[in-house]
């Protein structure tokens, strides 16, 4: 078992995706814990499909531009609120986002807030 084992992109995969989730785990704390865990598992699963069937390098470039893709989305929706990208404060800027992400869900409101479009009253 060398390099190209899979179980070595697992492990790296599941190492980058866990350190991830420590890093910006004050952002995820309101989501269920089954669906935190369910994430890493299907982004392991489609890295690892992309990997067998591109091979590793582009499997791991698809990966790394999901990821700047969401790192981009993250702070440009949080800047646009008044919301430090790291620490998620002032709280209460935060809270009120989770609060409005639950009545008009995830997707269409950081989508409309990244596109800087006007709230729908």
């Amino acid at each position: 078992m060398g390099l190209e084992s899979r179980w070595v992109d697992v492990a790296a995969l599941t190492t980058l995706l866990v350190v991830l989730t420590v890093v910006f785990d004050r952002f995820e704390r309101h989501k269920p814990a089954w669906r935190r865990l369910a994430k890493i598992a299907v982004l392991v699963a489609v890295v690892l499909v992309l990997i067998e069937s591109l091979g590793r390098a582009w499997g791991y470039g698809i990966l790394a531009l999901m990821l700047a893709a969401g790192t981009s989305l993250h702070f440009t929706v949080l800047s646009r609120l008044g919301i430090n990208g790291w620490t998620g404060e002032p709280r209460e800027k935060f809270e009120a986002l989770l609060r409005e992400i639950e009545v008009r869900g995830e997707a269409s409101t950081l989508l409309r807030i990244a596109l800087g479009l006007r709230r729908a009253h």
